[in-house]
């Protein structure tokens, strides 16, 4: 009984082996999966022994499925898949089919995919664009026009089509709820004057009055407590060449805080849609 079931895992144990060194197994493919490259290029796919041709299905395809056109040619233990045309930027994906291959003695390679990217950035230029974006867009309520890597430049719609193929995206801030909390705060501001007695939110607190930079101030202090994305701008107005206003971001839009609505004076409600961003909430 014994002798019979070391007998069996012998045989079993060497069949094993057998199936093992007559696999046709991919060792490498270039590009790598997952990776980035510039360029358009080939797609050399290794095996561990050399190899001849299959069934030869190979496909290579974008990521919406489209066939892009190749030729393959076979050189020792590579496979290698030529583009009859250069590889726009995007993401692919390269299959080889079960049985694409075989080697010298009729042993046939397993089912095989890999992606990879064709894009002019480094996924480190992706991040970091993606960060600079954000805060542009934390800072202005918008996104950029353009975004610039060195000396060049591409379009925002260009550079999330590129970020969206690794899985990025430019988040937005989310818009708070305001409506109850910024009706309190501007109540709340409103019982202060104006004067040029306090040019901050504390001191005018303190004194009871105090200009529009202290006005702003106080509102932008208010409303970040509050959770309300909020900043200051300055520009030039018949009153002042550095006047200040308070703006708070609603549906993904920087808009002014409703002054007239609870102030009189001019010297408050005197104000414009865009000037030079001294403060923003995070």
């Amino acid at each position: 009984m014994l002798f019979g079931l070391a007998l069996f895992l012998n045989v079993s144990t060497s069949a094993a082996a057998t199936t093992n060194a007559t696999t046709t197994k991919v060792t490498a493919v270039d590009p790598a999966n997952h990776a980035i490259v510039q360029k358009s290029q080939n797609i050399k796919i290794t095996f561990n022994k050399a190899i001849k041709s299959g069934t030869n299905w190979t496909e290579l395809k974008t990521s919406t499925g489209k066939t892009v056109s190749a030729k393959n040619v076979i050189s020792g233990n590579q496979l290698i898949i030529s583009p009859t045309s250069t590889l726009a930027y995007g993401k692919y994906i390269i299959i080889l089919h079960t049985g694409s291959v075989q080697d010298l003695t009729g042993n046939t390679n397993k089912y095989f995919a890999s992606t990879f990217t064709v894009s002019p950035l480094t996924l480190a230029q992706m991040k970091d664009g993606v960060a600079r974006t954000q805060k542009f867009y934390a800072s202005n309520g918008r996104f950029p026009t353009t975004v610039s890597f060195g000396s060049s430049k591409m379009t925002i719609n260009t550079f999330q089509k590129i970020i969206a193929n690794q899985g990025l995206k430019i988040n937005k801030p989310k818009v708070v709820a305001t409506g109850s909390a910024l009706a309190q705060i501007m109540k709340a501001a409103s019982k202060y004057k104006y004067s040029g007695a306090a040019h901050t939110g504390a001191a005018m607190e303190r004194i009871g009055s105090g200009d529009c930079w202290a006005m702003s101030d106080y509102l932008y202090t208010h409303l970040t407590k509050a959770g309300i994305k909020s900043r200051i701008i300055q520009y030039a107005t018949a009153y002042s060449s550095n006047h200040r206003s308070v703006q708070y971001l609603n549906n993904n839009a920087w808009v002014n805080v409703p002054y007239r609505q609870y102030f009189s004076t001019n010297m408050f409600n005197n104000t414009q849609s865009y000037g030079a961003v001294i403060k923003c909430s995070t």
